[in-house]
């Protein structure tokens, strides 16, 4: 039975070995009795030969072990091409008696010194898949010494076994009551999990999913204890039939059936009281070891399941360099009833005659031509031309995983689901300023309302049933560049559809390879902004940011959220929770305070005339410099590199902070350019009097409902530049009109006298803002006696700008309509 053993790496969410998928099928083994002949927790080398002859006669192919596997085992697992899972013991803080540095440090002291003798050990041998750095240190022992002394410890241990053994895989096997442990830095997420109940069950997968990030989920042990009654067995292999089925639904990486048998051992004591083997003591095989053999042969593929008729829409306009790698990878999926559309957008290189080439012999595939329109255009072309039930869309610059489009369909879990998507990570051996790139914010982000519903979706990883597009109209092909995703989830919500989010349907997805080009693509995000702020006001602040119900969720951009944990009472909770508290100031800090900041530097040459005009760009400039060194330190660098890397770490925060500024600009120049264009009007019909004397008022033919003129209305202004918001019923106006920062117009419309329409703008100050003026006057004249007449003479500048647009540009929008 010997064969091959080549090392196992990590790939996304998933494991491999070379280009072949690996599938992590595990049990665990051990702890057993002290041997006589070297006192290693293992049976004798017969014992362990039969133990994993049966293991790989079974479908396994991982063995976990709790201490440092012999060598006669990790020789025998070789043979049978048997990967090993390496546990490495070292007394930890559970078996300290008090909180003396002293003994801290000789913990992490000694257990320096352990793994380094066996990562140096197991360095050499293919057949180990990662080491294992300890198990479950329990949720009080982490209270007692602080998760972040713990946390440390880890990381340090993690950087002994990456110098001693650079290609063994590190995890730390964590359990749920700790779940709020910090390590980035380990190569995957192993967790211990024994849920019952099935929705518990996928519930909490996809909520360890999205603690994992970007990396692997493996369940280190699941499984129940055998009762002592006749059906206890049969009980055990149907939780374990539920347990793998709801795993593999939920896209794990691998699991760890505990256990292969019932014969145990802690420190010196057999234990008889727990029964959770595969098989017996005298290794007599249970039920549930057959119910395992059958889910070791079956993938995602094999779930019971209507996989749903697909079309995958990749929309590329002069995307020469990626479209070709896209394809490649997109015609070896395997999906059944799968159609794939490449939707060329007027492109002036070569990306027809690759995707041509590519789509030539295989008959799912095909290649539309378009004109230039737009992304939002193509888009619509391409979910016009399909066949599919789902129409899926796929980046140029992305590839999908093998798996995706089954976790997709798998994401649909519910009548009221309209649409679902996955994350997209940079892909791997990405260039250093890729990389910087990723963890700078601005990115093609998901924003989650709960683990598995969202808010936003990024087009470059989504999904739509065609009924839904056909409902909401499809994309608005204003949006040529970016915002069309945006606006769609936001459309399909207000029909009261939900989208669902799948942590396991991955896409590859390459990111900016240079700042430049990061700025390039910041500045169409910020333009794009602008329009979905203007189609959807009642979602964005006052101050231009967008209003997000969810939690942006980045698997490498740092969060702003401080943790927070529940513990429960007496620290007691069984599921110690993380939870995202604050983190709000900061965010508007760097989104609002950088671009202010950035802009009080103009007044550092009129301080030389002028010293008191100094005391703001001093305070711009601290702030800048108190965000920078707050980013550097957030910042985490790729696992390759060493968590140190200053330069990279600055490189980053520089990102951060140049980010809201190239944003904020392109934002403030298309809402510039938009009061210039001829805005498109839906309609008003009828000959507009102006009733001079009478308050403004503009009277007009009732020719239809007088709401659905009100909503016409609103239509209108809002595609003439106004930032309008429709109130939720219970005021006393159809909408609230932004005039500008100190002035609101509060639109009315009623349908007297019989036949007519008549339209007013009451407008009002902004209190609070109002008031912040008047405060930052009188504060100014403590420095210098003109710069309260500054503020007054600016205040009155927007309040009568405020004035004009409220009043005037309403008229003459509604003149214009009902031309």
């Amino acid at each position: 039975m010997e064969g091959p053993t080549v090392r196992v790496t990590v790939d996304g969410k998933q494991f491999a070995v070379g280009q072949e998928r690996f599938h992590f099928r595990g049990v665990t083994y051990g702890t057993f009795a002290p041997r006589d002949e070297d006192g290693a927790r293992f049976p004798a080398h017969d014992q362990i030969k039969r133990d994993l002859s049966a293991m790989v006669e079974a479908g396994f192919t991982v063995v976990r072990t709790y201490t440092a596997p012999p060598d006669d085992l990790l020789e025998l697992a070789a043979e049978f091409d048997l990967k090993v899972l390496a546990g490495v013991f070292w007394p930890d803080w559970r078996y300290q008696l008090g909180a003396a540095r002293s003994s801290l440090r000789r913990v992490a002291r000694e257990a320096r010194a352990e793994v380094t003798a066996q990562a140096q050990r197991l360095a050499g041998h293919e057949e180990v898949l990662g080491i294992a750095l300890g198990n479950e240190v329990p949720a009080d022992v982490l209270r007692w010494y602080g998760e972040g002394r713990v946390a440390r410890v880890l990381d340090e241990l993690t950087d002994v076994v990456r110098d001693a053994a650079p290609e063994t895989l590190v995890t730390y096997a964590n359990y749920p009551t700790a779940e709020y442990l910090p390590l980035p830095s380990l190569d995957f997420l192993t967790f211990n999990v024994f849920l019952e109940r099935e929705h518990d069950l996928r519930r909490y997968l996809t909520r360890l999913h999205h603690l994992a990030g970007d990396r692997p989920l493996v369940l280190g042990e699941l499984g129940r204890h055998v009762d002592d009654d006749r059906a206890g067995e049969r009980r055990q292999a149907d939780l374990i039939d539920a347990q793998l089925r709801v795993a593999l639904d939920r896209g794990v990486a691998g699991t760890c059936i505990f256990s292969w048998t019932d014969e145990w051992q802690v420190g010196e004591v057999p234990v008889t009281d727990w029964r959770f083997g595969l098989t017996t003591a005298d290794r007599e095989p249970r039920p549930a070891l057959e119910v395992c053999r059958q889910w070791n042969e079956r993938t995602v593929r094999d779930l019971p399941c209507r996989w749903p008729s697909m079309t995958v829409v990749i929309c590329a306009y002069n995307a020469a360099a990626t479209i070709g790698e896209c394809l490649v990878h997109t015609r070896a999926l395997d999906y059944p009833r799968l159609e794939v559309l490449v939707v060329d957008d007027g492109s002036s290189d070569d990306t027809v005659a690759i995707a041509e080439r590519l789509c030539a012999d295989d008959p799912r595939m095909r290649v539309l031509r378009a004109p230039h329109q737009g992304l939002a255009g193509a888009r619509n072309t391409g979910w016009q031309s399909s066949s599919g039930e789902l129409i899926v869309y796929l980046d140029a610059d992305a590839y999908p995983t093998p798996e995706w489009p089954y976790y997709l369909a798998l994401g649909l879990d519910g009548p009221e689901v309209g649409g679902v998507g996955g994350p997209n990570l940079p892909p791997p051996r990405a260039t250093i300023a890729a990389e910087r790139v990723a963890r700078a914010p601005g990115g093609p982000v998901h924003v989650l309302l709960a683990d598995d519903r969202a808010e936003h979706i990024p087009g470059a990883n989504m999904a739509f049933w065609r009924v839904v597009l056909e409902e909401v109209g499809g994309f608005d092909e204003v949006y040529t560049a970016a915002g069309d995703d945006v606006d769609l989830c936001w459309k399909v919500l207000d029909r009261d559809w939900e989208i669902a989010f799948h942590p396991a349907a991955l896409v590859w997805h390459h990111r900016r390879g240079t700042a430049r080009a990061y700025f390039k693509q910041q500045r169409g995000y910020g333009r794009s902004e602008s329009l979905v702020a203007r189609r959807h006001p009642d979602r964005f602040t006052s101050l231009g940011t967008a209003r997000w119900h969810g939690r942006i969720y980045d698997s490498f951009a740092p969060s702003l959220l401080r943790q927070r944990v529940y513990r429960g009472m007496y620290g007691a909770a069984a599921y110690q929770s993380v939870y995202g508290g604050g983190g709000h100031a900061l965010d508007i800090a760097h989104q609002v305070g950088v671009p202010l900041a950035v802009a009080s530097l103009t007044l550092l040459p009129l301080a030389y005339f002028l010293p008191a005009l100094a005391v703001l760009p001093s305070l711009g400039l601290a702030l800048l410099l108190g965000l920078f060194v707050h980013d550097a330190r957030a910042v985490r660098p790729p696992r390759s590199m060493s968590r140190r890397s200053w330069g990279f770490r600055c490189g980053v925060a520089l990102l951060h902070l140049a980010q809201p500024v190239v944003r904020t600009r392109a934002r403030w120049k298309e809402n510039r350019l938009s009061r210039r264009q001829p805005p498109a009007y839906a309609g008003l019909t009828g000959p507009v009097q102006r009733l001079r004397g009478r308050g403004g008022v503009l009277l007009l033919p009732e020719d239809r409902p007088r709401a659905q003129f009100a909503a016409d209305l609103v239509g209108d202004l809002r595609r003439a530049g106004f930032a309008v918001a429709v109130p939720s019923g219970w005021e006393d106006h159809d909408a609230t009109l932004v005039g500008s920062g100190l002035v609101l117009g509060e639109l009315v419309t009623s349908s007297h006298p019989v036949g007519c329409v008549q339209v007013r703008v009451r407008q009002r100050l902004r209190g609070h803002r109002a008031t912040a003026v008047v405060c930052i006057g009188v504060a100014g004249s403590f420095l210098h006696p003109w710069l309260p007449i500054a503020v007054a003479a600016a205040a009155a500048v927007d309040v009568g700008r405020g004035l004009r647009r409220t009043r005037t540009l309403v008229r003459l929008v509604v003149e214009e309509a009902a031309r």
